[in-house]
């Protein structure tokens, strides 16, 4: 009779262990697909846009023919006007200027399309101004299908009354074609 007890009470933990187990196998399997679902999603990149301080990117997109629009706020202290603006996919070897692109901040005025932006445009500190510009990569004009990801480089070639000129790498942009 002991013995009798003795089997029931190991079949009951076969039992008990092979449900749980069977369970936890479940569970981990489960959260091993979630986990390579979620990392290897790395075509689309969260949105965003640093900017350098005086600066603030309060809105921007990209089309998928390549025209960046970036509401930028400045806060220097100073109105500031405008020269010239590029966006590039990549930093020249330096990486103090862009390396495709470059209308009135560099030499490579040939990869731009006439100006969409006024040049000579005054930003007032703690005003916005709207920047629309086509973004250039190795290969001309910057343009992706819809929903990929775009990262480029806006530089600004501005004038400080008093100070001179002054060409800047002013913000980083990540976001989706749209």
């Amino acid at each position: 009779m002991a013995h009798l007890k003795n089997r029931q009470k190991l079949q009951a933990a076969i039992d008990f262990i092979a449900s749980y187990g069977m369970a936890l196998i479940v569970i981990l399997i489960a959260l091993v697909i979630i986990f390579r679902i979620g990392t290897s999603n790395t075509g689309i990149s969260a949105p965003s846009c640093t900017a350098v301080p005086g600066f603030t990117c309060d809105f921007f997109s990209i089309t998928t023919n390549g025209l960046l629009t970036v509401r930028l706020t400045q806060a220097i202290g100073s109105p500031i006007t405008i020269n010239g603006v590029a966006c590039s996919t990549s930093l020249n070897a330096t990486g103090n200027a862009p390396q495709y692109g470059n209308v009135h901040v560099g030499s490579k005025t040939k990869y731009y399309l006439p100006a969409t932006y006024p040049v000579g445009n005054v930003i007032y500190s703690d005003a916005y101004y709207i920047i629309k510009i086509y973004c250039y990569g190795p290969g001309g004009i910057a343009r992706q299908p819809l929903g990929n990801s775009f990262t480029g480089y806006i530089w600004l070639n501005y004038s400080i009354p008093n100070y001179g000129s002054e060409t800047q790498r002013i913000a980083t942009v990540t976001t989706p074609y749209i």
